[in-house]
């Protein structure tokens, strides 16, 4: 299937549909996203059909973050500041249950790491952080690259040069 992502402040998109399994994951997107999208607390896009079909199919929100030093692992430490470094927080990430283990998870988060590395060719981004909500979670994005941070089991971390390369290399 093909995918159109679009940012949820577009009014077209029917959000009443989707079921990801996670009732807070779904109560997110249907009564919080838009809101937090207008006040510039997150932003939002959304995986829809390119067949015209309107209905969300997924979903991620980002917003800015911080990582500090000290939680990084120590060969991330060197020549790293001790102030927090700024990071981009991928704080939601949810896919539709018709739609799971169908590679749309994947799409969603390459969408979000292309998203990530044009924004910073103008503010500086780090890396991308996520909290993972459990263990499961957390294995998704390892096995994608990201790595444990120290101070939370939970928590991992993608350097944007990591995501840049990966980007390069899965485009030629």
């Amino acid at each position: 299937m093909e995918w159109t992502f679009c940012s949820i402040d577009d009014d077209s998109v029917n959000r009443e549909n989707f079921d990801c399994g996670v009732p807070e994951l779904n109560e997110y997107l249907k009564k919080y996203a838009r809101q937090n999208d207008r006040r510039g607390i997150a932003k939002t896009f959304v995986a829809i059909s390119e067949d015209g079909n309107r209905d969300v199919y997924g979903y991620y929100s980002v917003g800015m973050a911080e990582i500090k030093r000290e939680s990084l692992p120590a060969n991330y430490q060197r020549g790293i500041p001790r102030y927090p470094v700024p990071a981009m927080r991928l704080s939601r990430l949810a896919v539709a249950l018709a739609m799971q283990g169908r590679g749309l998870g994947e799409e969603l988060l390459m969408e979000c790491f292309r998203k990530a590395v044009r924004l910073s060719s103008e503010v500086a981004i780090f890396a991308v952080i996520v909290d993972a909500k459990n263990q499961p979670v957390k294995e998704f994005y390892l096995k994608y690259g990201f790595i444990p941070l120290k101070d939370n089991e939970l928590s991992v971390f993608i350097p944007i040069s990591t995501i840049t390369e990966f980007l390069e290399n899965a485009s030629s």
